[in-house]
């Protein structure tokens, strides 16, 4: 099972976290290429404000029922088209969703939408 790692640290944490990659690439250490997305957070209001009580049921949508656009999730949660795409488009940014290309489909609105894991696990690094 594919699972979605979602980190709580400090901004302390993250700078010294990225510091430490800088140093590791300055000495010449091969860091792996492909890996998982690194989804971070100062604050757990933040991972809130992200994975609101709407965004998580259309996680849920689209794991359920595979909707073939935006528009066909839209109506399926019973929700605005333009405040489900906002959600969608905000998910996908931080890799909560995948967006398929058609290539008759230039447009959001007609592409498939899926959820590349089946949990999300939060972590609060101490």
């Amino acid at each position: 099972m594919k699972t979605l790692e979602i980190k709580i640290r400090t901004r302390e944490q993250s700078h010294a976290a990225f510091l430490d990659v800088i140093r590791r690439m300055k000495a010449g250490e091969k860091l792996p290429t492909v890996r998982e997305p690194d989804v971070a957070f100062t604050s757990l209001e933040a991972v809130r404000a992200l994975l609101t009580d709407k965004r998580m049921e259309l996680l849920h949508l689209i794991r359920k029922h595979s909707p073939r656009s935006i528009n066909q999730l839209a109506t399926i949660a019973g929700r605005d088209f333009k405040n489900v795409h906002t959600d969608i488009m905000l998910l996908k940014e931080y890799g909560l969703v995948q967006l398929s290309k058609h290539r008759k489909a230039a447009k959001t609105a007609g592409r498939a939408i899926s959820v590349p894991f089946q949990a999300i696990n939060i972590h609060a690094v101490v």
